[in-house]
C-alpha cells in the first residue's frame, strides 16, 4: 500500500498546485475584466512627426561594411484608451536606408565605392501601451507589430571618393533581377516587430522605439542563362524618436 500512498500524495499535491494556478490566473483575469469594465474609454488623434536611424542586418562579405543613415517620418496617430491600457495605430510615411562600403581588389588593382540606399514607406505600426496611470497620462511601454510597404526609393553611388562622379538611380521591387547597374532592387513589403517608452502629458506625447524587421528583403539575383539563385538575406533595423499632438485627451 505504501506506494499506492505515495503516488496519491503526489497526485494530490499536483492537483493542489494546478488548482492554485489556475484559481490565481482566473482572479488576475477577472481583475483584468473588472478594471477594463469599469474605465472610460477614450479616442484621441493628431500628427506625428519624427526622426530615426536606420540600418540593415545582414552577414557582410569580406571587404564590406554597412553603416546607418538619417531619415524623417510624418503623418497621423491615434490612441484608444481603456484604463492602463491603450491601443495606438499610426499612419506614417517614413524614410529608411542605409550605406555601404565596399573595397574591391583584381590581383594588384584596388577599387573602392560607397551607396548610400535611401527607401520611402508607408508604414502602419499598431502598439500596445501601458501607462501606470488609468488615464494614459506619465509614462509609457509600449510594443506591437508594424507593416511597411515600399512606395519609392534611390540610390546614390560614388567610385573612388572623394574624386569620383556620383551616378544616381531608383530602387524598385522585383522577384528576381539580374545584373543592373542603374537600378536597385527589394522586396515591396516589409513588417517585423517594435517596442519602446514614451511620455504623454495633456496630449503632447513623446515616444522612442526600436524596430527589427522580420522580412528578408532581399531579391534572388537571375543570372545571364536564365537561373535563379538566392542573394544574401538582409533585414531592416530602426531606432525612432517621435512626438504627437493628440486631441480629444482627457486628462
Amino acid at each position: 500500500m505504501q506506494p499506492f500512498s505515495v503516488a496519491f500524495a503526489s497526485s494530490g499535491r499536483l492537483f493542489s498546485s494546478f488548482l492554485m494556478k489556475q484559481t490565481l490566473l482566473l482572479l488576475t483575469s477577472s481583475w483584468l475584466l473588472a478594471s477594463t469594465a469599469q474605465a472610460q474609454t477614450t479616442f484621441s488623434v493628431g500628427p506625428r512627426v519624427g526622426f530615426n536611424v536606420s540600418s540593415i542586418d545582414i552577414s557582410a562579405p569580406e571587404g564590406t561594411s554597412y553603416t546607418s543613415c538619417p531619415g524623417v517620418e510624418a503623418g497621423l496617430t491615434g490612441t484608444v484608451q481603456f484604463g492602463h491600457f491603450a491601443v495606438q495605430p499610426s499612419l506614417l510615411f517614413s524614410q529608411h536606408g542605409y550605406r555601404s562600403s565596399v573595397e574591391e581588389r583584381n590581383f594588384d588593382i584596388r577599387s573602392f565605392f560607397e551607396e548610400d540606399v535611401r527607401l520611402n514607406y508607408l508604414t502602419l505600426p499598431v502598439n500596445l501601451a501601458w501607462t501606470p496611470g488609468r488615464n494614459g497620462q506619465g509614462l509609457q511601454v509600449l510594443a506591437g507589430p508594424y507593416a511597411r510597404l515600399l512606395v519609392g526609393g534611390n540610390f546614390t553611388r560614388q567610385d573612388n571618393p572623394p574624386n569620383g562622379i556620383p551616378v544616381t538611380g531608383n530602387v524598385k521591387t522585383a522577384k528576381a533581377a539580374g545584373y543592373d547597374p542603374d537600378n536597385r532592387y527589394t522586396q515591396r513589403v516589409d513588417g517585423g516587430l517594435q517596442a519602446g517608452v514614451g511620455y504623454c502629458l495633456k496630449g503632447m506625447q513623446l515616444q522612442a522605439c526600436y524596430s527589427m524587421g522580420l522580412r528578408d528583403l532581399a531579391v534572388p539575383y537571375r543570372g545571364y542563362d536564365g537561373r535563379v539563385s538566392a542573394s544574401p538575406a538582409y533585414y531592416n533595423r530602426a531606432f525612432q524618436v517621435s512626438f504627437s499632438y493628440l486631441v480629444g485627451v482627457k486628462g
